[in-house]
């Protein structure tokens, strides 16, 4: 948190230095905030001076003097930079917002009367068939930049109480959202924007005293034994290794997997992908060694 102090009015403040750290309104409000500056609606100077007066619960308000309005504009300037914690620049310039958050600042929320749930802190307790699919809305929104699948992969984590997914109308529950305020929708994207940086670079659980790296899914094996991990998610093949476990028999048919937690499931493909490899080098010893005892 930053720390801001206003000797006037003897009190200080308390700034987020980055979403994860705000409140729940103030996690919508900037996550709109967010969007406006990602779409190009409002410039970088406006996004601060606007986010500066959401997260310190300020009204818009004009001084009677105008030496004092250009007085108080510039201390509202300079405090907003405060706000320039909420991205990291890269060498080209480029800013990168902060998304290092996996709990949840909106667990629920009311739409048209409704009262909806939303996922846990940690993404705990999904089933892997919203996993598998909100990847899916993911990697469409990157591709194409519409609207239309983010609102999907909102509907796809956002159920009714004692609602099952295995049940939902998808098609029916997102035309129903179709009116939803972008804050919703575009904070439940940044959250799920953290949750994959997560899940596919530094997600490991120790399971029966062994550490399993679940990020390993994610990565994907060159000729010459480097890893790539600027792969897009779908391109791993979470669908095709899906049908893969189906077929193990395991957890029974393909829709049964879906319906099942989805870390179990992960779990279970990083084993597949220790066979695989494992076989895949046993292969590759066998050949080098039949290789060389045909040259002898």
């Amino acid at each position: 948190m930053h720390s801001l102090e206003i000797l006037e009015l003897k009190k200080r403040f308390w700034i987020p230095e980055n979403l994860g750290e705000c409140k729940r309104d103030q996690f919508l409000d900037m996550s709109k905030l967010i969007y406006l500056f990602h779409t190009g609606e409002i410039p970088y100077n406006t996004f601060r001076v606007m986010g500066l007066y959401i997260l310190m619960n300020m009204s818009f308000s004009k001084e009677e003097f105008e030496a004092a309005e250009d007085e108080k504009w510039g201390n509202i300037y300079i405090a907003s930079e405060l706000l320039d914690s909420f991205f990291t620049v890269d060498e080209t310039g480029m800013k990168h917002l902060v998304l290092d958050f996996i709990h949840n600042p909106v667990k629920s929320f009311k739409y048209k009367g409704l009262t909806y749930n939303s996922v846990k802190d940690n993404f705990t307790g999904i089933k892997y068939g919203q996993f598998e699919d909100g990847f899916g809305e993911y990697e469409n929104f990157k591709r194409t930049g519409e609207i239309e699948y983010l609102v999907r992969l909102f509907a796809i984590f956002h159920l009714r109480p004692n609602e099952s997914f295995e049940k939902l109308n998808l098609e029916k529950r997102c035309k129903w959202f179709e009116l939803l305020d972008i804050r919703h929708v575009y904070g439940f994207y940044l959250l799920f924007v953290s949750f994959v940086n997560y899940i596919t670079k530094d997600c490991a659980i120790l399971l029966d005293g062994k550490e399993i790296e679940i990020s390993m899914l994610f990565q994907s094996e060159s000729d010459n034994d480097e890893v790539k991990t600027d792969q897009p998610v779908e391109s791993i093949g979470l669908r095709s290794t899906s049908f893969q476990l189906a077929e193990s028999g395991v957890f029974g048919p393909y829709e049964k997997v879906r319906s099942e937690d989805y870390l179990i499931i992960l779990i279970r493909m990083c084993d597949l992908v220790f066979r695989n490899r494992k076989e895949k080098k046993e292969m590759e010893d066998a050949k080098n060694k039949s290789e060389t005892n045909s040259y002898d």
